[in-house]
């Protein structure tokens, strides 16, 4: 899709002016979601797609070609979902993070713990020349 995309030099437009293909990765995933949902009642008012029945879209159409409307919102939507996967993994990874630093503490206070309840000898025999 992004070959014929490229090809037909193809251009979206949005609340910032006509943008590339390449330049809709700069928007946020909320403005790519909104812009989607447009593009979407737009190809289900060309299509004469109403509320009423969610399996219109089932039906046979004498239209096989993809419009450029059609193009587009699967662009959009692939954008949109590749961004939400980036944002998933940038959560699990933030929360890794959190439990790794949680359990450094930990072990970093265990260890002051099983230091504390040495003994003087234990302690002394620890010490380390500066030499």
């Amino acid at each position: 899709m992004y070959k014929i995309a490229s090809r037909k030099k193809l251009r979206i437009q949005t609340n910032r002016g006509m943008l590339s293909v390449e330049q809709l990765w700069d928007l946020s995933k909320d403005e790519i979601g909104e812009l989607a949902k447009a593009i979407r009642r737009r190809i289900n008012d060309q299509k004469g797609v109403t509320g009423d029945s969610e399996l219109d879209f089932l039906k046979p159409s004498a239209q096989t070609e993809e419009t450029i409307d059609e193009l587009t919102f699967r662009i959009l939507k692939d954008i949109y979902t590749t961004k939400q996967a980036e944002e998933d993994k940038a959560h699990r990874r933030a929360a890794a993070r959190e439990n790794n630093r949680k359990i450094l503490e930990l072990i970093a206070k265990k260890q002051d713990q099983a230091l504390e309840n040495k003994s003087i000898e234990e302690l002394e025999k620890m010490l380390q020349n500066e030499e």
